[in-house]
Protein backbone atom coordinates (compact mmCIF):
# COMPACT_ATOMS: atom_id res chain seq x y z
CA UNK A 1 0.00 0.00 0.00
CA UNK A 2 1.26 3.49 -0.89
CA UNK A 3 1.34 6.15 1.82
CA UNK A 4 1.83 9.26 -0.33
CA UNK A 5 -1.23 8.82 -2.58
CA UNK A 6 -2.94 11.93 -1.12
CA UNK A 7 0.16 14.17 -1.33
CA UNK A 8 -0.71 15.50 -4.77
CA UNK A 9 -4.02 16.93 -3.52
CA UNK A 10 -2.30 18.59 -0.54
CA UNK A 11 0.43 20.08 -2.76
CA UNK A 12 -2.13 21.43 -5.23
CA UNK A 13 -4.15 22.99 -2.39
CA UNK A 14 -1.04 24.59 -0.83
CA UNK A 15 0.06 25.90 -4.22
CA UNK A 16 -3.44 27.27 -4.98
CA UNK A 17 -3.61 28.93 -1.55
CA UNK A 18 -0.16 30.49 -2.09
CA UNK A 19 -1.11 31.87 -5.51
CA UNK A 20 -4.43 33.22 -4.14
CA UNK A 21 -2.58 34.94 -1.28
CA UNK A 22 -0.11 36.54 -3.70
CA UNK A 23 -2.93 37.77 -5.96
CA UNK A 24 -4.85 39.19 -2.99
CA UNK A 25 -1.74 41.02 -1.80
CA UNK A 26 -1.09 42.42 -5.29
CA UNK A 27 -4.70 43.60 -5.67
CA UNK A 28 -4.62 45.27 -2.26
CA UNK A 29 -1.28 46.90 -3.03
CA UNK A 30 -2.55 48.16 -6.40
CA UNK A 31 -5.69 49.61 -4.78
CA UNK A 32 -3.62 51.45 -2.16
CA UNK A 33 -1.24 52.78 -4.80
CA UNK A 34 -4.15 54.05 -6.92
CA UNK A 35 -5.62 55.82 -3.87
CA UNK A 36 -2.26 57.42 -3.05
CA UNK A 37 -1.84 58.57 -6.67
CA UNK A 38 -5.29 60.18 -6.64
CA UNK A 39 -4.55 61.95 -3.35
CA UNK A 40 -1.27 63.21 -4.80
CA UNK A 41 -3.11 64.48 -7.86
CA UNK A 42 -5.62 66.36 -5.71
CA UNK A 43 -2.84 67.88 -3.60
CA UNK A 44 -0.99 68.98 -6.74
CA UNK A 45 -4.17 70.55 -8.11
CA UNK A 46 -4.69 72.41 -4.84
CA UNK A 47 -1.04 73.54 -4.90
CA UNK A 48 -1.36 74.99 -8.40
CA UNK A 49 -4.71 76.57 -7.60
CA UNK A 50 -3.12 78.31 -4.61
CA UNK A 51 -0.35 79.61 -6.83
CA UNK A 52 -2.98 80.81 -9.32
CA UNK A 53 -4.71 82.70 -6.53
CA UNK A 54 -1.42 84.30 -5.51
CA UNK A 55 -0.74 85.37 -9.10
CA UNK A 56 -4.24 86.82 -9.29
CA UNK A 57 -3.65 88.75 -6.05
CA UNK A 58 -0.23 90.00 -7.18
CA UNK A 59 -1.70 91.24 -10.44
CA UNK A 60 -4.37 93.23 -8.65
CA UNK A 61 -1.91 94.59 -6.07
CA UNK A 62 0.54 95.72 -8.74
CA UNK A 63 -2.15 97.23 -10.92
CA UNK A 64 -3.72 99.23 -8.05
CA UNK A 65 -0.97 99.88 -5.47
CA UNK A 66 -2.14 103.38 -4.50
CA UNK A 67 -5.78 102.35 -4.05
CA UNK A 68 -4.78 99.39 -1.89
CA UNK A 69 -2.53 101.52 0.30
CA UNK A 70 -5.24 104.18 0.67
CA UNK A 71 -7.69 101.48 1.77
CA UNK A 72 -5.40 100.50 4.66
CA UNK A 73 -4.36 104.10 5.41
CA UNK A 74 -8.04 105.02 5.83
CA UNK A 75 -8.37 102.30 8.46
CA UNK A 76 -10.08 99.81 6.19
CA UNK A 77 -11.06 96.59 7.91
CA UNK A 78 -11.62 93.29 6.20
CA UNK A 79 -10.25 92.03 2.94
CA UNK A 80 -9.96 94.49 0.03
CA UNK A 81 -9.22 91.54 -2.26
CA UNK A 82 -12.27 89.52 -1.31
CA UNK A 83 -13.41 89.66 -4.93
CA UNK A 84 -10.51 87.35 -5.80
CA UNK A 85 -12.61 84.23 -5.40
CA UNK A 86 -12.84 81.81 -8.29
CA UNK A 87 -16.44 80.94 -7.46
CA UNK A 88 -17.43 84.55 -8.24
CA UNK A 89 -16.02 84.35 -11.76
CA UNK A 90 -17.91 81.99 -14.04
CA UNK A 91 -14.91 81.49 -16.29
CA UNK A 92 -12.78 80.35 -13.34
CA UNK A 93 -15.34 78.30 -11.42
CA UNK A 94 -14.66 74.64 -12.00
CA UNK A 95 -16.05 71.24 -11.29
CA UNK A 96 -18.53 70.37 -8.58
CA UNK A 97 -18.57 73.98 -7.40
CA UNK A 98 -20.78 74.63 -10.45
CA UNK A 99 -24.10 72.89 -10.83
CA UNK A 100 -23.59 72.53 -14.59
CA UNK A 101 -20.79 70.05 -13.92
CA UNK A 102 -22.88 67.37 -12.25
CA UNK A 103 -23.34 65.33 -15.44
CA UNK A 104 -19.82 65.79 -16.81
CA UNK A 105 -18.47 62.74 -18.63
CA UNK A 106 -15.08 63.01 -20.28
CA UNK A 107 -15.77 60.07 -22.60
CA UNK A 108 -19.14 61.26 -23.90
CA UNK A 109 -18.84 64.26 -26.26
CA UNK A 110 -22.40 65.34 -25.49
CA UNK A 111 -21.59 65.51 -21.75
CA UNK A 112 -18.18 67.19 -21.94
CA UNK A 113 -18.58 70.72 -23.31
CA UNK A 114 -15.41 72.51 -24.36
CA UNK A 115 -15.82 75.27 -21.76
CA UNK A 116 -16.11 72.86 -18.85
CA UNK A 117 -13.62 71.20 -16.58
CA UNK A 118 -14.06 67.77 -14.95
CA UNK A 119 -12.35 68.51 -11.65
CA UNK A 120 -13.69 70.71 -8.91
CA UNK A 121 -11.49 73.46 -7.58
CA UNK A 122 -11.66 76.94 -6.18
CA UNK A 123 -9.36 79.55 -4.70
CA UNK A 124 -9.69 82.75 -2.75
CA UNK A 125 -7.64 85.40 -1.00
CA UNK A 126 -8.36 84.75 2.66
CA UNK A 127 -6.62 87.84 4.02
CA UNK A 128 -4.24 90.64 3.16
CA UNK A 129 -2.52 93.01 5.52
CA UNK A 130 -0.27 96.03 5.22
CA UNK A 131 2.93 95.18 7.07
CA UNK A 132 4.66 98.51 6.57
CA UNK A 133 5.35 101.41 4.28
CA UNK A 134 8.74 102.91 3.56
CA UNK A 135 8.49 106.44 2.20
CA UNK A 136 11.69 107.49 0.51
CA UNK A 137 12.02 110.17 -2.15
CA UNK A 138 9.55 109.73 -5.01
CA UNK A 139 9.30 105.96 -4.65
CA UNK A 140 7.26 104.47 -1.85
CA UNK A 141 7.47 100.81 -0.93
CA UNK A 142 4.56 99.11 0.77
CA UNK A 143 4.82 95.68 2.38
CA UNK A 144 1.90 93.27 2.26
CA UNK A 145 1.23 89.85 3.69
CA UNK A 146 -1.19 87.84 1.53
CA UNK A 147 -2.84 84.55 2.53
CA UNK A 148 -4.58 82.51 -0.18
CA UNK A 149 -6.39 79.20 0.09
CA UNK A 150 -7.36 76.65 -2.50
CA UNK A 151 -9.58 73.61 -2.41
CA UNK A 152 -10.08 70.71 -4.80
CA UNK A 153 -13.26 68.68 -4.59
CA UNK A 154 -14.14 65.96 -7.08
CA UNK A 155 -16.71 64.15 -5.00
CA UNK A 156 -16.80 62.19 -1.77
CA UNK A 157 -13.34 61.65 -0.21
CA UNK A 158 -11.65 63.15 -3.25
CA UNK A 159 -10.44 66.37 -1.70
CA UNK A 160 -7.30 68.36 -1.29
CA UNK A 161 -6.49 71.82 -0.02
CA UNK A 162 -3.53 74.13 0.21
CA UNK A 163 -2.66 77.46 1.78
CA UNK A 164 -0.02 79.84 0.54
CA UNK A 165 1.32 82.80 2.53
CA UNK A 166 3.57 85.34 0.89
CA UNK A 167 5.04 88.62 1.97
CA UNK A 168 5.84 91.08 -0.77
CA UNK A 169 7.00 94.62 -1.30
CA UNK A 170 5.20 96.72 -3.87
CA UNK A 171 6.68 99.97 -5.12
CA UNK A 172 4.53 102.86 -6.22
CA UNK A 173 5.76 106.03 -7.85
CA UNK A 174 4.18 109.16 -6.42
CA UNK A 175 6.18 111.88 -8.08
CA UNK A 176 6.84 113.34 -4.65
CA UNK A 177 3.14 113.60 -3.76
CA UNK A 178 2.28 111.50 -0.77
Amino acid sequence: MRRNSGMAVVLVLVFAFSIATIFAFMASSNTNLAYQNKQTLYQMQAYYLAHSAMQHAKLKIRLLPKELYEYFAAGGNGNPLEDIDSTDHVQLAMGVFRTEQEGYDLFDPAKSPDLSFPYGGKYLVESIGLTGSHKSMKMIQDGYRVVVKSEVDSGVTKQGSDELIEEMIVSRFTGGIK
